[in-house]
């Protein structure tokens, strides 16, 4: 009875654990994030780091282009300062030469305007609109590299996860087998050399399907890092491929026919052609430093001194001198005259509108002589302007050479889908045959492993050259600026 209770007790316990850890699972499968492509790419275009610094690349630039408007207008400054001296000092506001302890303070708005400077500042804005442009089209550029990477890395867990599925089906037909010839062995019914084989074969089909949960499991490694997901909370959804007799439509489209209507699409050529203009800017504003340059400038300002003060006088008659008469008297001359009588401080206020200056000037400097600085910088500019010109043609060119290059590399992969798929069902008949010839005992194990390994290998390349052919279509459809959600759809694409 205590026997029958505990193990009663044990298989009640077993039953709880195993309900706690389905639920468990059951919370963990739901907590997963399926994911198709466009989700994929989505999450890359929003966590890659590149696209994130190429954005702050346009508010800086943006910056640059709202610092280079306001250098057009009139520069307006505010000062003001206090000063304090002691021993011989010059009153700044009375100008009294004096050795007692001074206390001062000034202050004042002051202005500058560029009157012509030969349009220099306002190439240079031109030129900082330009750039930001420029910035603009490197953050498509750069997201639309991610997005191609993205999906490379999704077809490629997709094509591991179907090598996988294929490794553990072979594995399954495998233990089958090895399980009936151990049957026959037992029996007597056939040599032991025989079941060595397949044993040996069911340890080569393990062996295969290890390879395939290592390639699948670094295959979503790559993409959970590109989408910053952790490997362990998503899952990738099938796309449906082309079938035998469904080519792409893209293909069809002669490469000279996608160039032409995608070269004015692609941002990183308009960024080239952009940075010609940015250069001729440059040049102008280059040029600008050799004409003349006129600025006006002013300024509204007022003072005070703790030494200046408010003389209070009173008009009084006072001897100035004498005159001798003819008889030798001395007699007084007296004037009138206003005599100080008091000295009080001035206030601050009085000060500050009693003290008040204002001027305007008009500055005009004319470069005569400045040791080859302003050729040298003119130089620079006329050759960054070469350069970019050249730049422009080298983008233009590797376009046109990855269009012909990818076209090319796409209608060969789509042959070798057609030609991998011819052999996957020759090898998959001799397979069928061998399976066969097997079970009647007709066929050796040496010889059934042989047509078995041709099977699947004629499979894996089969799988490799589908995934291979739908993303070198992607591409060409990505050239041509289809919405990536098209690759999940077989859309027709009119030939050209």
């Amino acid at each position: 009875m205590v026997l029958r209770s505990g193990i009663s007790f044990f298989f009640k316990t077993s039953l709880i654990i195993s309900t706690i850890i389905s639920c468990v699972q059951s919370l963990n499968a739901q907590e997963m994030i399926v994911l198709n492509l466009n989700d994929c790419v989505d999450r890359a275009l929003e966590y890659n780091y590149s696209i994130r610094q190429a954005k702050n690349n346009i508010m800086l630039s943006k910056s640059d282009n709202m610092a280079a408007f306001g250098a057009m207008l009139p520069q307006v400054s505010a000062s003001s300062g206090n000063a304090w001296n002691t021993g011989l000092t010059v009153d700044p506001v009375t100008n009294i030469i004096d050795r007692v302890p001074l206390s001062s303070a000034n202050g004042g708005l002051g202005f500058s305007a560029i009157l012509f400077d030969g349009f220099q500042t306002l190439n240079t804005w031109r030129q900082a609109k330009v750039n930001v442009l420029i910035t603009q089209y490197n953050f498509d550029n750069t997201r639309n590299t991610v997005a191609l990477n993205t999906a490379s890395q999704y077809l490629s867990v997709l094509m591991a996860k179907e090598a996988l599925k294929v490794a553990l089906e072979q594995l399954r037909v495998t233990e089958i087998g090895v399980s009936r010839l151990r049957k026959l062995n037992s029996a007597g019914a056939i040599p032991p050399n025989e079941l060595l084989q397949m044993e040996a074969q069911l340890a080569r089909d393990e062996q295969r399907k290890l390879t395939a949960e290592n390639t699948l499991g670094l295959a979503k490694l790559i993409l959970s890092q590109g989408i910053g997901i952790k490997i362990n909370e998503f899952i990738v959804t099938d796309i449906p491929l082309y079938g035998i007799n469904e080519q792409p439509a893209i293909i069809r489209v002669r490469p000279e026919a996608i160039f032409a209507s995608s070269i004015d699409d692609q941002p990183n050529v308009k960024a080239a052609q952009l940075r010609i203009e940015s250069a001729q800017f440059a040049v102008k504003a280059a040029n600008a430093s050799r004409l003349p340059r006129l600025t006006m400038n002013g300024q509204l300002a007022t003072s005070y001194s703790d030494q200046a003060k408010n003389i209070t006088s009173e008009l009084r008659v006072l001897e100035f001198g004498y005159w001798l008469d003819g008889f030798g008297n001395n007699t007084p001359v007296y004037t009138q005259q206003n005599v100080p009588v008091s000295f009080d401080s001035k206030s601050f206020q009085s000060q500050v509108s009693e003290n008040v200056r204002q001027y305007v000037g008009l500055n005009l400097s004319l470069p005569i002589f400045n040791g080859f600085q302003i050729s040298n910088t003119i130089k620079r500019a006329q050759i960054n302007k070469m350069n970019a010109e050249l730049q422009y043609q080298q983008e233009v060119d590797n376009y046109e050479q990855t269009v012909e290059r990818s076209h090319s590399d796409a209608t060969s992969a789509w042959k070798q889908y057609l030609a991998a798929q011819k052999t996957v069902n020759a090898a998959s008949k001799a397979f069928t045959d061998a399976t066969i010839r097997r079970q009647e005992g007709t066929l050796t194990v040496y010889d059934y492993s042989t047509v078995q390994n041709t099977y699947l290998a004629a499979v894996s390349d089969a799988l490799g050259a589908k995934y291979d052919a739908q993303f070198k279509a992607f591409i060409l459809k990505f050239y041509m600026q289809s919405p990536l959600k098209d690759v999940t759809d077989n859309k027709k694409i009119k030939n050209e």
